[in-house]
């Protein structure tokens, strides 16, 4: 059974006191050549992603950060993988964009209506939500394209916190 696509996935990893350290671990392994990816480790978070040479305007970060679980069970590491923060900067602006073209078409066109014109101006509202909807979904695209490179961040955290795990 395959899961449907997800918006920025996540996932949790439970930590105990033999891995309570695995961010420094994981920049220890990094630092010493023994796996082709770049990490910025700082107290309790990590950011994970390709060298330059690998890297392009699709490929994924993983943001790291352990925390306390709610349960009180203990350290959680989660992840999260996310566009590179230029990425998902220019898909808030475009949809930011969209939406004020559709509202704008909205008031112009309730404008319109009020002096018994034409309000051809609304048909904007449905084409920029049509819109987004495509850009939406070009964010599905754009993290199927990358389905590898996030497959091989995980596999090296779930391996420097667990050993040699398949990630799930």
């Amino acid at each position: 059974m395959t899961r449907p696509p997800r918006m920025r996935p996540t996932f949790e990893i439970p930590l105990d006191a033999t891995n309570i350290d695995v961010l420094d671990q994981l920049s220890a392994r990094i630092d010493s050549g023994d796996v082709d990816l770049m990490a910025q480790v700082v107290t309790g978070h990590a950011m994970l992603k390709l060298p330059r040479a690998r890297r392009s305007m699709l490929s994924p970060v993983l943001n790291l950060e352990v925390v306390e679980q709610e349960s009180g069970d203990g350290p959680v590491l989660k992840g999260r993988f996310s566009p590179q923060p230029n990425v998902w900067t220019g898909f808030m602006a475009i949809y930011g964009v969209l939406a004020m073209i559709g509202l704008g078409g909205l008031m112009f066109g309730f404008a319109k209506m009020t002096v018994e014109e034409s309000p051809a101006a609304m048909l904007l509202a449905p084409i920029c939500l049509a819109l987004i909807g495509f850009v939406y979904g070009a964010a599905f695209i754009g993290q199927g394209l990358t389905t590898n490179d996030m497959y091989e961040m995980r596999a090296f955290v779930d391996e420097v916190a667990h050993g040699s795990v398949n990630p799930g």
